[in-house]
């Protein structure tokens, strides 16, 4: 009896296919990875980061702050350089720009050392300022900017 109600795949309709596929699916992921989970995504419009201290907030910003600064120093002392190397200018003083050079430049890679640091501390359970929140913020800023950085590149390319 029951091999006379069996249709083949392409003969049910839309929604039996579905229910069919999510079936399997289930199953598979079951037998496969000894779990079935599924994801819900909620979109929220709240400034997690300042909460009621907001010295975590002000830490980072403040690394931040002081990376750019090192990276200006550190495209202001090359350029200095090359101008140096350029004007053929005593050994002593182009050996000094190019340390400062790499004093800078070292400084603002470290800075950014610190701040993924500061990203991998928000995502540590038991850390004091654990916040998967504050995570998703970083990973969504970071994957807005490089989104938007291509959209520059190819219009400028179109153009």
């Amino acid at each position: 009896q029951p091999e006379s109600n069996m249709r083949s795949f392409h003969e049910l309709n839309a929604e039996d296919q579905f229910a069919k596929i999510k079936k399997r699916v289930k199953d598979y992921s079951h037998r496969a990875y000894k779990r079935v989970h599924d994801s819900k995504v909620e979109l929220r419009e709240e400034n997690v980061c300042m909460r009621e201290n907001p010295f975590y907030v002000d830490t980072v910003r403040a690394f931040r702050d002081r990376r750019y600064d090192y990276k200006r120093l550190t495209k202001d002392w090359k350029t200095k350089a090359d101008n140096l190397e350029k004007e053929k200018a005593s050994l002593l003083k182009v050996n000094e720009a190019k340390n400062m050079l790499l004093l800078y430049d070292s400084l603002q890679l470290a800075h950014k050392c610190i701040l993924n640091s500061f990203y991998g501390y928000v995502m540590r359970r038991g850390a004091r300022w654990y916040s998967m929140e504050m995570a998703g913020i970083v990973t969504h800023t970071g994957s807005s900017i490089i989104t938007e950085t291509r959209q520059l590149v190819e219009q400028d390319r179109k153009s």
